[in-house]
């Protein structure tokens, strides 16, 4: 198993906005989608890796309480950090070392109230 997470999904209660707001922060485009009666807006992956998308529908409620999904952070936090503040997100944890060298964190509000990590190795 190379991943134990293999996707992860944001509840927003406004998509449009919500991914306006994610595409500065990671500085990427998100692509839309419909799936049954939800509209999403995906986060760019690689065919091996991670993915996950923005949700927009009934039971998808956005929370900063409860599970944290962590972003890659390119080129780095402090980077992702800036831009998350110019898209007019909250930061609540500054940039963190983790230890034995396994990298940054800090974590951030969006634009809907969501709890969202950001890690990079520099």
């Amino acid at each position: 198993m190379q991943n134990s997470v293999v996707w992860s999904e944001i509840a927003v209660a406004d998509l449009k906005r919500a991914a306006a707001f994610y595409e500065k922060l990671l500085d990427a485009e998100l692509a839309f989608d419909k799936f049954g009666p939800f509209r999403i807006a995906l986060f760019p992956h690689g065919e091996q890796g991670v993915g996950g998308c923005l949700v927009h529908g009934e039971g998808y409620e956005p929370s900063g309480k409860g599970t944290v999904t962590y972003l890659a952070a390119t080129p780095g936090i402090d980077a992702a950090l800036e831009r998350a503040r110019a898209a007019g997100g909250k930061i609540l944890m500054p940039k963190t070392q983790l230890p034995a060298n396994q990298g940054w964190i800090a974590q951030v509000q969006d634009c809907e109230g969501n709890r969202i990590g950001l890690h990079a190795m520099s």
